[in-house]
């Protein structure tokens, strides 16, 4: 079993269900919240964070969706895993998906956005589509010819930038981008409402898809990176 410090805990007051996925000696860390039968959303954290920084969502709650944050390979209290981070998603997509139930929507902060894709290229059966939390330009820049791949929604929301920001964009059909009212240049984490806000919002119009028998949207959108100055009409908000 791995250790375990209380006293260090930022779930210590988060009624979150913990549980440790996979073989020994390549286990994954994972908490949960929310409601049990609802759509699945798993919240990878950025890499040089744990789990721990969605704490503050999980305690918060949903009726809704079922939130499942994981540590990453080799991050807090998950096992590593052979092969590096090139391994990280086919890993977690494997562990996760014999608990998921059905496609989850995946969340991710910063430059976890790289996992979150590879998860989706990787195992397009398991992810229903991707949100992607403030993605850093480089991480933008490097995953754009991945994210045309993709066939699921994307969303990439930016926190708004009291100035000197420049706006970054790149075509990928069939994303949205969206400004994050009240948001700086602090992590989106820092206001898990907002994130709470979000997540459902996804859900919501994922399950519409879905009843209209999924059918994408046609044409082109931009997902904006990095300022809010470029953001207007977005196309989810609070």
């Amino acid at each position: 079993m791995h250790p375990h410090d209380p006293e260090t805990d930022p779930w210590a007051e988060t009624p979150a269900h913990r549980a440790y996925l996979g073989e020994t000696g390549a286990q994954v860390h994972l908490h949960e919240a929310g409601a049990p039968e609802g759509a699945p959303v798993v919240l990878l954290h950025r890499r040089r964070g744990t789990a721990g920084d969605w704490a503050p969502t999980l305690a918060l709650g949903s009726w809704q969706v079922r939130m499942l944050a994981p540590d990453l390979p080799g991050s807090g209290l998950s096992d590593p895993v052979p092969g590096g981070e090139d391994a990280w998603a086919p890993h977690l997509a494997e562990t996760l998906g014999g608990v998921l139930g059905r496609p989850a929507l995946v969340v991710a902060d910063e430059d976890s956005a790289c996992v979150a894709v590879e998860m989706a290229l990787a195992a397009p059966e398991l992810v229903a589509g991707l949100v992607l939390l403030s993605p850093a330009e480089r991480t933008a820049c490097d995953l754009v010819e991945h994210l045309r791949r993709v066939t699921v929604s994307v969303w990439a929301a930016a926190g708004e930038q009291a100035q000197g920001a420049e706006a970054s964009s790149v075509e990928v059909p069939g994303a949205r981008w969206l400004t994050l009212p009240g948001v700086g240049d602090e992590p989106v984490t820092d206001h898990p409402d907002l994130v709470l806000d979000l997540v459902h919002g996804a859900v919501a119009e994922l399950a519409a898809s879905q009843q209209s028998e999924g059918q994408p949207q046609e044409g082109r959108r931009y997902i904006t990176w990095v300022s809010s100055d470029a953001c207007v009409n977005p196309s989810l908000s609070r």
